[in-house]
């Protein structure tokens, strides 16, 4: 198999999971009650619904950090802070 070859493979499969990620979590926050919505998370203390709105607002972060690395463009300038 050539490199190329392995390359589409794992960012098909890549796709897959952050997608199958995504129905989780929409399927996870539809079959949530207004009461399970206001339940602090333990250790964090944020409520469910602030911990779910802030991985679904990362989403189009992802997915256009995922776009530049399958472009090729390197990603520069990125730090912890």
């Amino acid at each position: 198999m050539t490199a190329e070859a392995t390359g589409n493979r794992r960012s098909e499969a890549l796709a897959a999971r952050h997608e199958a990620g995504a129905r989780a979590l929409a399927a996870f926050a539809a079959s949530l009650s207004e009461a399970e919505w206001q339940t602090r998370v333990p250790k964090d203390g944020r409520s469910v619904a602030v911990v779910v709105h802030h991985v679904a607002s990362v989403y189009p972060i992802e997915i256009q950090l995922a776009q530049v690395l399958a472009a090729g463009t390197p990603v520069a300038d990125v730090t912890w802070d």
